[in-house]
């Protein structure tokens, strides 16, 4: 069992470090486009195409207009509805006046991040029932996006 711990773990910084240099430049493009609550559309732009080019299903404006959805399954989960699902969450907007002074450009960062890592271990087992889902909350300073993507 500790074997394929660490395996995982291998594969989990292989995968992140060889991203490392893209998710870089999305964390820094969101940084210096802060967009408010509801209008982070440069935002979802990088990040959906960022996740599409990963090899996830994406669903733009899902609930809201600048709100994600993006999924991951291996084989064995594709069609099955007891397969595991994990989350994994993206938040993006900015504060009016200061930016993203609470950091949302490195919890996008941080959760594109997580998604690659955990990718690519579901990618070395295939016959697992595992789905992966990455949720882009819009507007989390302000109305709270996720709200709306509970209801």
């Amino acid at each position: 069992m500790e074997e394929n711990i660490v395996e995982a773990k291998s594969t989990i910084d292989k995968a992140i470090t060889g991203a490392r240099e893209r998710l870089r430049y999305v964390s820094n493009q969101i940084w210096e486009n802060p967009e408010l609550g509801m209008e982070e559309v440069k935002a979802h732009t990088l990040l959906t195409d960022f996740l599409e080019k990963e090899g996830f299903e994406v669903e733009r404006s899902f609930v809201l207009k600048t709100a994600f959805r993006a999924t991951f399954y291996t084989p064995a989960s594709k069609t099955d509805a007891t397969a595991v699902n994990a989350c994994v969450v993206c938040e993006y907007d900015a504060l009016p006046e200061i930016g993203h002074a609470c950091g949302h450009n490195l919890i996008a960062e941080a959760g594109l991040a997580a998604a690659i890592g955990v990718k690519a271990v579901m990618e070395k087992c295939p016959h697992l029932k595992l789905k992966l889902t990455v949720m882009g909350t819009p507007d989390e300073e302000g109305s709270g996006g996720k709200i709306f993507l509970i209801k």
